[in-house]
């Protein structure tokens, strides 16, 4: 396998779902280099786009408190109450502010004004919003229209990363040994060609989703093999 080609970013996003994509168009925002990549050949494939069920926003009702009260009361308790909160006073209006006013996410209306809020599960206000029954796939072609009008934001599809770019454990040095350890990228398959590449990037974010297919019985989609799992 050759590894001739080399790649060179700001920040290099491992994964395309919403927390990849989302992370791409924020840095890209800030002027940085971006490249994102995907071991599928669309780079809507994702965990996101799958995805049916709804998103928490916030209901007319509706407070971070009582939002924080449902998800503790849902975890038994046990959830990680400064996750809990970040969760709760941040994630609603990051949907307002970024999945429907800046990307343009079409969540489904009961009014031409006015968003239909359902409740579900363990929520005690009616604030998951959806899109028809398909509400990750909205989300995720959004965000995938949204690369285009970026010059700094460029996609890999087909492209599987099979380890991180690590000092000192990629490095020739020696002396390498006595540096604090620091992450410059990532080896990545061309899957059109067999060849490993090398993608440098002053920082790198493992978005690759969840770990589902390591099981027998599963209904994530094939591209949910935790590979950001096995290289972290």
């Amino acid at each position: 396998m050759k590894t001739d080609e080399r790649q060179y970013c700001d920040i290099l996003i491992i994964g395309s779902g919403i927390a990849g994509l989302s992370c791409a168009i924020t840095a890209a925002d800030l002027g940085l280099e971006v490249i994102i990549i995907n071991k599928e050949a669309s780079i809507e494939e994702s965990n996101t786009f799958y995805a049916q069920g709804g998103i928490v926003a916030r209901g007319q009702d509706d407070t971070p408190e009582l939002l924080s009260d449902d998800i503790m009361q849902a975890g038994d308790g046990i959830s990680n109450p400064e996750a809990v909160k970040i969760v709760a006073y941040e994630g609603p209006g990051m949907v307002e502010d970024f999945l429907i006013k800046k990307v343009g996410v079409t969540f489904s209306r009961s009014g031409e004004d006015e968003f239909e809020f359902a409740r579900e599960a363990s929520h005690s206000r009616r604030r998951i919003l959806h899109s028809k029954d398909s509400t990750g796939k909205a989300i995720e072609a959004a965000l995938v229209a949204k690369l285009a009008e970026y010059s700094n934001i460029r996609a890999f599809p087909g492209y599987t990363a099979i380890d991180l770019l690590t000092i000192p454990h990629n490095s020739t040095s020696p002396l390498a040994l006595y540096r604090e350890p620091q992450c410059i990228g990532a080896y990545v398959l061309n899957n059109g060609t067999g060849n490993v590449e090398r993608f440098f990037s002053s920082y790198t974010v493992l978005a690759t989703g969840g770990l589902g297919r390591i099981y027998l019985h599963t209904t994530n989609p094939p591209i949910a093999t935790g590979d950001g799992f096995a290289m972290a």
